[in-house]
């Protein structure tokens, strides 16, 4: 059970958001490897204009060198970006994303993805999803906190998360990654990645994953994920010491309406 104290959602006007992605898995439709994904790029084409494709290469060691390399092609994923490349929708074989490097606020996001949704299941007539994910992957930097030393940059955040980093038996850490696994209940995870990296430009990594697995309506997927980003903003918010989320300079609820 995951317990984190309600938080009313404040838009942050220096969010330390370096991306953000939504990802449905389900059972893998051929179709979509086969050929063209020309009606769903019809279908979302005002919006993601632009399109890129990729295909990978797996390449397989046999142990001990007793076989000689082998290697075959990944499935494709096709890219769909806005103009100005900072939204992407990915489609492959068995997935479609959606992913942001500039998020502005949860309601915009939310439309896009309910967008998209659409589409994937219209064109492609998709039964259920077997997965989804949703993530918010948060870069606390100098620049978007206004401090000026480490020290500064820990104190924004709970003690629990900079314990590690602060020993009598060494000074700054080079690196540290820790990883929590939170039931929300059976079929759903919370993973929470807290990290810190020094360096000419340090950052504190605050990472939300939540998802579920399981034989999932997509028709929900708005409600579905709205939960979701209600859990990881509560967490978000229990991260930060409450007199510290002045830093991100909110915006005062008046001044939004």
């Amino acid at each position: 059970m995951i317990c984190f104290p309600q938080r009313e959602d404040v838009r942050l006007r220096r969010a330390p958001l370096a991306e953000v992605i939504c990802q449905v898995r389900f059972p893998p439709v051929l179709r979509i490897a086969n050929e063209h994904p020309v009606a769903f790029q019809e279908r979302i084409r005002g919006r993601f204009p632009q399109l890129t494709v990729e295909q990978g290469m797996v390449v397989h060691m046999a142990p001990m060198g007793t076989e000689p390399p082998s290697a075959k092609p990944e499935p494709r994923i096709f890219r769909f970006r806005t103009p100005d490349g900072h939204m992407v929708v990915s489609l492959a074989l068995n997935f479609y994303a959606l992913s942001t490097v500039s998020y502005t606020h949860w309601a915009d996001f939310l439309d896009l993805l309910q967008f998209v949704n659409q589409a994937a299941r219209e064109v492609y007539d998709l039964p259920y999803a077997v997965r989804v994910g949703l993530r918010y992957i948060n870069h606390l930097t100098f620049e978007n906190t206004g401090t000026s030393s480490v020290a500064e940059l820990w104190e924004i955040l709970r003690p629990e998360l900079t314990m590690l980093l602060r020993s009598e038996c060494w000074d700054e850490p080079v690196e540290m990654l820790s990883q929590l696994l939170l039931a929300a209940d059976e079929n759903e995870r919370l993973t929470l990645r807290s990290g810190f990296k020094s360096g000419e430009k340090p950052i504190f990594l605050l990472d939300f994953d939540y998802y579920a697995e399981g034989n999932i309506s997509l028709e929900n997927l708005p409600l579905l994920c709205q939960r979701y980003h209600d859990m990881i903003y509560n967490a978000f918010r229990w991260c930060i010491r409450e007199e510290r989320l002045v830093v991100f300079d909110p915006v005062p609820v008046v001044e939004e309406d």
